[in-house]
């Protein structure tokens, strides 16, 4: 595998920072969860950044985060709704190759604890912030991987067979 970094996409419980850990780990490449640089740096995380100051000045900050990193061989786990901010995509997408986690509502609804809350427009349902993200995800995906029927485990190791033959 090249330096490249692998930058995980998808919704909220599909994955992206457990699938992460498991390939950064067999490809021996660092790790980095955008959520948790967005906490370090902003102290709040991204669903009480929304509360406190609303959606559009948390997609800015979000923005400002994801540009400034200069890193390559590392694996990305980026929130949700990065997919909302062709800035900072097109910036994780210059030396980075994009991986949409595709799951299913259904799955996806199931993993979810009734306490977490997502950073979204108010009025907007869960399944309508699903419904508004897939086609976003697919359009900026280099590699998807359907996950529904699959381990954390299963994913990363055709995640990691995958990379080998593209890189």
């Amino acid at each position: 595998m090249n330096n490249k970094n692998i930058v995980m996409i998808g919704m909220p419980s599909s994955g992206k920072t457990t699938v992460g850990k498991l390939i950064s780990d067999i490809a021996g490449k660092a790790f980095l969860d955008t959520d948790q640089l967005f906490y370090d740096q902003a102290r709040f995380t991204p669903k009480d950044y929304v509360n406190n100051f609303g959606l559009d000045k948390f997609l800015n900050e979000q923005e400002k985060i994801i540009i400034e990193l200069s890193i390559d061989n590392t694996i990305i786990a980026t929130g949700g709704g990065v997919i909302h901010n062709n800035l900072a995509m097109n910036h994780l997408k210059e030396n980075g190759i994009i991986v949409y986690l595709d799951t299913e509502f259904s799955v996806i609804e199931k993993r979810i604890s009734s306490e977490r809350r997502f950073a979204r427009k108010d009025g907007k349902s869960f399944y309508d912030m699903y419904l508004e993200r897939v086609p976003l995800y697919k359009k900026y995906a280099d590699i998807i991987i359907e996950c529904n029927e699959m381990t954390s485990e299963d994913i990363a190791n055709e995640l990691f067979i995958i990379l080998n033959k593209q890189l």
